[in-house]
Formats: structure tokens, sequence, C-alpha cells
């Protein structure tokens, strides 16, 4: 009788799985949507639109600007940290970024944190916020360096808008 009953709980916790439930918590509110609707949550976003994101953030960095348009929408808007203004960056093509470097030798970026933020409930839209030092040698030898955050918005696989807020490293 004992060996049944030891056979018995033996094969009821054998067969008892300890399962796992991932739950993702959401909090703050989102506001950039229609004013009728009451404010979303935002909750992590996804890994894949980090690294587009992340990818992107690299082209500009190494000057890799046909990178930047393979992974940019046709027309990205762009908010630089360095003067004021939306721009309509036509992102089918490099002329809008080889002309922003065209002064500069070489880009040194130092990143110090990302992080991927989606609206609660969206499959194919993340913010990725990105905050990093940046310093730039131009052809003529002079120097200058700045500290970005900057917002980079990844749509159905492409960036679609870069907004950025900038202040002197030094």
């Amino acid at each position: 009788m004992k060996k049944i009953l030891l056979l018995l709980v033996l094969t009821i916790s054998l067969g008892c799985e300890t399962k796992t439930v991932e739950v993702q918590k959401a909090g703050g509110t989102w506001n950039m949507w229609d004013e009728s609707e009451s404010p979303k949550k935002a909750v992590i976003g996804s890994e894949s639109d980090l690294e587009i994101a992340l990818a992107f953030y690299s082209a500009y960095g190494d000057m890799n600007l046909d990178k930047m348009v393979e992974l940019s929408e046709d027309i990205v808007k762009f908010h630089p940290g360095d003067m004021a203004g939306v721009f309509d960056v036509d992102a089918s093509n490099t002329d809008f970024l080889v002309e922003r470097q065209s002064t500069f030798e070489s880009i040194n970026r130092t990143l110090h944190n990302v992080t991927p933020i989606a609206l609660e409930g969206s499959e194919n839209y993340t913010v990725v916020s990105i905050n990093f030092t940046e310093e730039i040698t131009y052809k003529d030898g002079s120097n200058s360096s700045a500290h970005y955050f900057e917002r980079i918005h990844v749509v159905n696989g492409k960036v679609n808008r870069v907004v950025q807020w900038m202040r002197p490293w030094e």
C-alpha cells in the first residue's frame, strides 16, 4: 500500500509542470493619440524595433548613409537638437545627410543608455530613447561635443521620426 501511495504521489508530482507566465507591466500615460480617447499606458517596446533604431543610430555615427536610407521610411520627420523646427527629410536618398555631414571628418559617439517604449496594445510602433555623447571632428581640424537625448520612432519596421534634445558636453 505504501508503495502504491508513493508511486501515486511521485506520478502526480512529476506530472505537474511549473508554468511561468510573463506579464508585461504598463505604466505612465501616453497622450500622443486622439484626444477623445483616454490616455494609453506605456510598456517596454519590441526588441526588433530596438535593433532597427540602434542600427540607424550607429549608421549615422559611422557615416554609413546608405544604411540609414535602408532603415528609413521615404520621408522621416526630423526634429534636430541644434536648431528649431521640424523637417520632412526625403530619406529615399542621402542628399540631406550628405549636406548635414559635409564638414565632418569623423563622428565618435558614446552610448549611455537605450530604452524601447511602446503604446500598450501596439504591435508595430516603438519609440526608442537613446542617451549619448557625440564628438565631431571637422575637416578644418576643429572639434565639438554635445550630449544628446534622442527618440527614434520605428513604425512597421522603419524609422519614421527622429526627435533630438541637445546640450553642450563641455
